[in-house]
């Protein structure tokens, strides 16, 4: 398999292949296409799909500071 790259317009769905690459007339060929999002303003995020942790609370570590929790349950501390 070989890959060549160039640039190009698509217009109305077509890519016309430069003149250099006449070897690929009549030829099945893997395409990939890379573009610019082209909109002049950013794209809001969406809603998140994730969950929402904000709420969640460590019932051991709201009496004691982390690192102390984590010395209290580790031997090598």
């Amino acid at each position: 398999m070989q890959a060549i790259e160039f640039e190009a317009d698509i217009q109305d769905g077509m890519v016309k292949i430069p003149d250099e690459y006449g070897d690929l007339k009549n030829r099945h060929a893997r395409i990939v296409v890379l573009y610019e999002n082209s909109t002049s303003e950013p794209s809001e995020p969406g809603p998140s799909s994730g969950l929402d942790f904000s709420s969640v609370k460590a019932p051991t570590l709201t009496t004691q500071e982390g690192v102390e929790y984590q010395r209290s349950i580790r031997d090598e501390w």
